[in-house]
């Protein structure tokens, strides 16, 4: 009886200490994880989510960053079981399923709490013979916030210290994320717009996230000048600047704009320092040879997570992935698209980006004699 026991610890001791075979499960472990995180996210990526859905970009956000990093943290607990009460080779595993689970929670707290509120200011200079003197214009976009905080807060501080002439908003202010709503929101928003206008107006075009918008009385809407398929002209101290803002449709039908801009560009002066600016960027595919200096838009976020050496997943357009974040020429006009000072949240969706920090452009316009 003695000898079977003893030969049953030998037996015992044996697949303990058996190192070949630990390998094998432990590989065969990781690639049963990796193939099931891998197909999870193609499946993501074959139902559309970079068309985009938003809807599944929310559940790749959960998935990806809550419930694989908790699933890691719980794997790595039952390696250390295991390297304690089988071979100790298990810790190995233990060690780098917890390195990749915090690596995950990190990267899921700084994606969504830290750049999404590190907010940017481009500066951009554009030489014109059509100023006699400098004009400083902002350009804002995107703020879309689910509900009005220390962040909308910091963003119109922010504007106030640069002291801009003139505001251009290129649309999506509020996209309310519940308990918030349209209207206990919007004018919290109003107010901060009324306490940071500029001496030559701020002036915007509605955007995809407030239908709200269309019905609301010019009298609610503050110090927020709404041009939608409308001109302005602004007399200002360094010379005639002429706006003209887009409709929603408009902005994104590059066939459409020619169309739509016509009279505009008709009725306003070649002196006049032209300013075309719209939500989405689309319509910017067809005023490249048009006589217009400045095209503003937003619409693209800059993608909001971005890729070395591949740039936007996302962008929502159908103009070139290099465009969706940035200053450039693109025929006559200038052309700058802003990444947005927030963040899609569509469906709940939290705020969200990744090498495409928050953002706002200061565009000088300077006389040629003062370069």
């Amino acid at each position: 009886m003695l000898s079977k026991i003893q030969l049953g610890m030998t037996e015992y001791a044996s697949r303990r200490y058996r190192p070949r075979s630990h390998i094998v499960y432990i590989l065969l472990a990781w690639s049963f994880l990796i193939s099931v995180v891998s197909f999870r996210n193609y499946q993501y990526l074959s139902s559309g989510m970079l068309r985009p859905k938003f809807q599944l970009i929310h559940e790749a956000y959960i998935f990806n960053l809550w419930h694989l990093p908790l699933s890691l943290l719980i794997l790595a607990a039952f390696c250390c079981f295991l390297a304690r009460r089988v071979a100790k080779i298990y810790v190995y595993s233990a060690y780098l399923l917890l390195f990749l689970a915090i690596d995950l929670f990190f990267l899921r707290y700084y994606i969504t709490y830290v750049e999404p509120q590190k907010l940017v200011v481009r500066h951009i200079i554009i030489e014109s013979p059509k100023v006699s003197d400098n004009l400083k214009i902002l350009h804002l976009s995107d703020i879309q916030t689910g509900a009005v905080g220390s962040y909308e807060e910091k963003i119109f501080r922010t504007i106030d210290s640069l002291n801009p002439d003139l505001i251009i908003n290129t649309g999506d202010y509020l996209q309310a994320v519940a308990p918030a709503t349209f209207k206990s929101e919007f004018p919290k928003l109003i107010q901060l717009i009324r306490s940071s206008d500029a001496p030559y107006g701020t002036y915007g075009v509605f955007g995809d996230t407030e239908l709200e918008l269309y019905s609301m009385p010019k009298v609610e809407l503050g110090a927020l000048k709404l041009l939608s398929s409308r001109s302005e002209l602004i007399l200002t101290h360094a010379g005639r600047i002429n706006l003209h803002g887009l409709s929603l449709y408009e902005s994104k039908n590059p066939e459409w704009v020619k169309r739509a801009v016509g009279q505009w560009l008709e009725d306003s002066s070649d002196n006049d320092f032209r300013i075309l600016f719209g939500h989405a960027p689309d319509y910017a595919l067809g005023v490249k040879a048009l006589p217009i200096d400045l095209c503003l838009a937003g619409h693209t976020h800059g993608g909001q997570v971005r890729l070395p050496y591949i740039g936007a997943l996302v962008i929502d357009s159908k103009i070139p992935n290099h465009w969706s974040r940035g200053f450039r020429k693109i025929g006559i006009p200038f052309l700058n698209v802003s990444a947005g000072a927030g963040s899609n949240r569509f469906g709940g969706l939290p705020p969200i980006r990744f090498n495409c920090p928050s953002e706002m452009s200061l565009i000088e316009l300077v006389p040629i004699k003062n370069l």
